[in-house]
């Protein structure tokens, strides 16, 4: 069973010769060196609203350094701030949240 066309192929037409393809979004001339790398290229950089070679959101990427080493809450704000999240949704009022002698009965 031959392999599927790329998606790529849908934004360009394959010259006669079949050594090059042009651009149907801009009319550029694109090189064919056996394979659509080049397409796929012309169309990211030159076209990334149409840019359909996007990871899907189902694959992993890697991360970027800003992501790697943004800034992150500290332990105790992320209990503090689940803590108060705690109190808001189930209505507990904030003298027996800070009550620690009392007794539940």
């Amino acid at each position: 069973m031959p392999p599927l066309p790329s998606e790529v192929w849908k934004h360009f037409r394959k010259s006669a010769d079949k050594s090059t393809a042009s651009c149907l979004l801009c009319s550029a001339t694109i090189q064919l060196h056996g394979g659509t790398s080049n397409l796929r290229n012309h169309v990211k950089f030159k076209h990334p609203s149409v840019d359909n070679n996007k990871a899907s959101p189902d694959v992993a990427k890697q991360q970027t350094l800003h992501q790697v080493f943004a800034p992150r809450p500290s332990s105790s704000e992320t209990i503090n701030q689940a803590l108060a999240n705690f109190v808001v949704q189930a209505y507990v009022p904030m003298i027996y949240s800070a009550d620690r002698t009392r007794n539940c009965e």
